[in-house]
């Protein structure tokens, strides 16, 4: 974990791929914030891009950074077993010609 000026940092290894989240409890002193980067740029079951910007909360009290990476495992092994993501990565795996 590194903790900087925008947040605390971890990067979580995800079936076999590397993801980098930054969060900050009471991002504008308001409500928490998430960022959830694939550092392979590809998808994941919860973005198209690879990136998400989220904000929840505010929790009370502020959660800790192993909590919030255990809050995004489970959103996105909950979201792996969507039709739409087994549709997307069976189509990865399949060649096309068109």
């Amino acid at each position: 974990m590194v903790v900087d000026a925008i947040g605390e940092i971890a990067e979580i290894e995800w079936q076999g791929r590397t993801i980098r989240l930054c969060y900050k409890p009471r991002y504008a002193f308001e409500i928490d914030h998430v960022e959830i980067r694939a550092l392979d740029k590809e998808a994941l079951p919860i973005t198209e891009t690879g990136y998400l910007s989220h904000f929840f909360g505010p929790a009370e009290p502020p959660l800790m950074l192993g909590e919030v990476t255990e809050m995004v495992i489970g959103w996105l092994d909950q979201e792996a077993t969507s039709r739409h993501w087994r549709a997307t990565q069976e189509a990865k795996r399949q060649l096309s010609l068109f």
